[in-house]
């Protein structure tokens, strides 16, 4: 049975059991597998194009972030004013500086002129004030404060000029290709990026754990309950297995939200850009986490721990050498189709010393219909020098003694 197939029963139990809707994704690394799954829209489904065209989002971006594939977009790769979109790279660069010990939540942070200045969503810092990195997290994260941003900005770098320059070389490290900013708050229309690249960065945000008490908080209060933050993000109170990111407005983006959740071993991150009202980005954002949940799931081969087990050497210093898998082993299929999946191994008996770190050892090879989905090589782990005559001398009193 060929992948369409597969995939057309099962989206049509997906529809019957739950009025899900999806297309598929893999997380494999054969374009063979990438294209049948994109085409596999049959008939007997509803059309997907249709549902994400009349969504009002301008931009839609929805991948699962352990793996990076892409489950649903729209105009994804359109390049668009970044909005308060900007403060989550500012988010991870202080989560990069609080996990390397060069920055501490409990820092104070003396509040300057220039973000006294800021204007737009503010917590009203003033010149001079003295405040924590934590609150200034929580004002970021939770009320999208412009002045708390640039002075969490000027406390790394000692400018935003300077701060900017970070920004913009991490966007380039992550393959942000179609993301520049201007400013570290994302006043400046001049701070562009694209529904894709945004989700590639809420996924690398994601690793940081510290952050996550902050991105799903629905309210609190900093400047000793002077100032009150509630979050846009509604979902953080509402939707099941919530774990981040933003949503924010702009005269020129319109409404918008970046939002990550988590069921089991599957993560997704849904981005839009440009929805119509708050109530078209809510209810948009809450229909593709579904739809990506119903219709996905995570698979990881089983492998046996003979398979992995330590391979023999012959001739060597050492009679075995440990045994690793080096390459993808997780891979995003359509939800069902795990007890499809074919999995084919091949192991060598010994290995002829020397051996190097990284010699191939044996294959995994998955196929899902005829489609390979994963391929991973078992490697060497280590290196094995060949036996010299003092080496083989002591292995041989060692033996007799052991007799």
């Amino acid at each position: 049975m060929n992948m369409k197939k597969i995939i057309s029963i099962i989206l049509c139990v997906s529809v019957a059991c739950s009025s899900a809707v999806c297309v598929s994704a893999d997380g494999g690394n054969v374009n063979e597998y990438d294209n049948t799954v994109q085409t596999a829209l049959t008939a007997e489904t509803t059309d997907v194009e249709s549902l994400l065209k009349n969504m009002t989002a301008r931009s839609i971006s929805v991948i699962e972030t352990s793996t990076g594939k892409s489950l649903f977009s729209k105009n994804n790769t359109e390049k668009l004013s970044v909005s308060h979109f900007a403060k989550l790279m500012t988010l991870l660069i202080a989560a990069e500086s609080i996990d390397s010990g060069d920055l501490s939540l409990k820092d104070t942070v003396t509040v300057s002129e220039y973000a006294n200045s800021m204007q737009g969503s503010q917590i009203w810092l003033d010149k001079g004030e003295k405040i924590s990195v934590e609150e200034l997290v929580k004002s970021i994260t939770v009320g999208n404060a412009n002045d708390a941003c640039v002075a969490l900005a000027e406390r790394i770098a000692g400018s935003e000029e300077k701060f900017v320059q970070i920004m913009n070389e991490r966007a380039k490290n992550l393959k942000m290709c179609d993301t520049h900013f201007e400013d570290c708050t994302g006043i400046n229309e001049k701070s562009v990026s694209t529904a894709d690249d945004i989700a590639k960065l809420c996924s690398e945000l994601l690793k940081y754990k510290n952050m996550k008490e902050y991105l799903t908080t629905w309210s609190d209060t900093v400047r000793g309950g002077k100032t009150e933050l509630v979050n846009l993000n509604r979902l953080v109170r509402s939707y099941k297995g919530i774990s981040g990111m933003k949503a924010c407005g702009s005269e020129k983006t319109g409404n918008c939200i970046a939002a990550t959740a988590q069921r089991g071993d599957m993560s997704v991150c849904v981005v839009l850009l440009g929805c119509k009202t708050s109530e078209d980005r809510d209810s948009e954002v809450k229909k593709l986490l579904d739809m990506s949940f119903d219709s996905f799931e995570i698979f990881t081969p089983d492998v046996s721990e003979e398979f992995l087990s330590d391979i023999i050497v012959t001739n060597g210093e050492t009679n075995h050498v440990k045994a690793v898998l080096d390459g993808k082993v997780k891979v995003v299929i359509p939800r069902g189709a795990s007890w499809s999946v074919e999995m084919e191994t091949e192991r060598a008996e010994s290995l002829p010393a020397p051996v190097n770190k990284g010699d191939s050892a044996g294959k995994l090879v998955c196929k899902l219909a005829d489609d390979i989905i994963i391929t991973a090589d078992l490697k060497a782990d280590d290196c094995v020098k060949k036996m010299n005559m003092k080496c083989g001398m002591k292995k041989l009193i060692y033996n007799l003694l052991n007799l």
